[in-house]
């Protein structure tokens, strides 16, 4: 019996069992490769959206941290001639592929939205002239991005709607296309601020806010009440002192060939009816009555943008109320023309030295211009205004100017009536013969200058709290003065055509609200670009808002 269990728990595993058990391991076997390959697919899918994050963050970061115009700039023109670099940091390891036409190059590029398709936008060609008109893309630039001016899209379905593409760009091991959306326009929920709209409205055009000035692109220019105290009482004492000489002059020719008792009673009879100038006339007085013209010059030499700025003050008119012919500025031998050349023994007329309050530096150029000044509302001449300011850019550099009136808040001032009644001369010189425009004036309507004019001259700002009902009124004296290769005055425009010219826009003077522009990434598996980025192929998406 004992030979015979021994002889059953030797023998094998019988048929059956074996099959049972290679079921067993057949169907546990099976589910774990699903759950490897399950697992496997996972692990890519999430790998791969990862590389599309990062990818999508890299560029929401790069676009938040540029002005909207620079974000135009590196999608049009994405290698900077100056530097070699990309103007998109993150992609400065790959700028050697960027646009080079190869299957594997990265696309950088602007595009506009057609219904369901995207199309490229069209750059500034050197063929179109002066038809910058024919320029879609957001950005002009006549040197392929070495200057530039924002191109707003202002009209039709794409109105404040912008759009970027980017092809092939690689994060590791992945290779995605980027769709990169701006939204200003109605659908972002953009509206603009109006008298009925005031609380959710925005500001398209607002005063420059000096607190918030990057002083590395930006140039300001900040004249006070009084542009020179110590100028104005050295011309008191210098007419003071041509005063008592005319009148010592005057009193000799009085008395001239009268015998000895006769000059002592022509001497009083003079003196009691002109007393001797024995003090000097009131420097505010003179200054209320000053002709005050402020010179500001754009100058690009080697790389490097100056702005300087000089004034003249001339008192050649002024007459005391109630004077005699003593006190006045007219005896002054200039006959008020010394700033067409010096004169000598001229009084009447201070120019100072120019000084230089703004240089760009390196890898940096200039954006705006600002000049705040106080008003004379004593100039209420439309021909002959006291207040003159001429902006000098005859290197053609291209820049926005602002040209700001500040409120005296101290004197309360300025009044309805003073506004109404206040009149300027604003004069912007270009040289358009140096670049190559020398029939610029014949058709002004296609010829865009390279100054940018913003002002709230021609607005009323006498009301603070009236600023959405503000009205226009007509202030400013624009001229828009072309000078020759030599630097004399050539042919120009004035009024209605100057503002075309300089592409003038007012300011106001809002509480500072900016535009808010959507903004948002998605990234694409590789090639979403060529078949109109269809949503199937979306990886990641990323949202955003950029202030401009």
């Amino acid at each position: 019996m004992d030979s015979k269990r021994r002889e059953r728990s030797n023998a094998g595993m019988s048929l059956i069992e074996v099959i049972v058990a290679v079921s067993i391991f057949s169907i546990a076997a099976a589910v774990l490769l699903q759950s490897f390959v399950t697992s496997q697919r996972i692990n890519k899918k999430s790998n791969l959206y990862l590389e599309a994050t990062t990818v999508a963050q890299n560029i929401m970061e790069e676009i938040k941290s540029k002005d909207f115009e620079d974000v135009s700039l590196a999608f049009n023109y994405p290698i900077d001639v100056l530097t070699g670099q990309s103007r998109l940091s993150f992609l400065n390891s790959d700028k050697s592929r960027i646009n080079t036409g190869e299957a594997n190059s990265i696309g950088v590029r602007e595009i506009v939205k057609d219904g369901d398709e995207y199309n490229d936008v069209r750059l500034y060609n050197s063929l179109d002239g002066d038809n910058t008109s024919r320029v879609t893309a957001s950005v002009i630039s006549k040197d392929n991005g070495v200057t530039y001016e924002f191109n707003p899209r202002k009209t039709g379905d794409n109105a404040g709607k912008y759009y970027f593409e980017l092809t092939n760009v690689t994060n590791n091991h992945e290779t995605f296309d980027a769709l990169v959306k701006f939204d200003g326009g109605r659908s972002s929920g953009y509206k603009k601020k109006t008298a009925t709209n005031n609380e959710e409205g925005k500001n398209d055009y607002l005063a420059p806010n000096i607190s918030k000035l990057d002083t590395k692109t930006n140039a300001f220019l900040i004249m006070g009440k009084n542009w020179d105290e110590n100028a104005m009482n050295v011309i008191a004492t210098e007419q003071l002192q041509a005063a008592q000489k005319l009148w010592a002059q005057d009193l000799a020719d009085y008395i001239r060939g009268a015998s000895e008792e006769e000059q002592k009673r022509l001497t009083e009879e003079f003196t009691s009816q002109y007393p001797r100038p024995t003090e000097k006339l009131s420097t505010e007085d003179i200054y209320a009555q000053t002709k005050r013209t402020l010179y500001v010059k754009i100058e690009e030499s080697g790389g490097t943008i100056k702005t300087e700025a000089k004034y003249v003050l001339n008192t050649y008119d002024y007459v005391k109320k109630g004077g005699n012919k003593y006190e006045r500025m007219d005896i002054c031998p200039c006959h008020g023309q010394s700033e067409n050349g010096k004169v000598s023994g001229c009084f009447c007329t201070y120019e100072s030295a120019y000084w230089t309050f703004y240089s760009s530096e390196a890898d940096t150029k200039l954006k705006n211009l600002y000049v705040f000044y106080y008003p004379n509302y004593e100039s209420k001449s439309s021909t002959k205004p006291l207040d003159r300011i001429v902006i000098e850019n005859t290197d053609n550099y291209p820049a926005k100017v602002y040209v700001t009136k500040q409120r005296d808040e101290e004197e309360n001032t300025p009044t309805s009536a003073q506004e109404n009644s206040y009149r300027m001369s604003l004069t912007v010189k270009e040289s358009p013969v140096k670049l190559e425009q020398i029939n610029w004036n014949t058709n002004p309507s296609l010829y865009k200058a390279q100054t940018k004019l913003r002002t709230n001259l021609d607005y009323n700002i006498s009301d603070f709290d009236k600023i959405l009902t503000r009205p226009k009124i007509s202030q400013m004296q624009l001229t828009y003065q072309a000078v020759t290769k030599d630097g004399r005055n050539d042919r120009k425009k004035t009024g209605a055509a100057a503002k075309q010219i300089l592409s003038y826009n007012g300011l106001d003077d809002k509480t500072e609200t900016d535009r808010i522009y959507t903004a948002i990434v998605d990234v694409y598996k590789a090639g979403a670009a060529a078949k109109g980025f269809p949503k199937e192929d979306l990886v990641a998406s990323l949202d955003g808002a950029k202030e401009n």
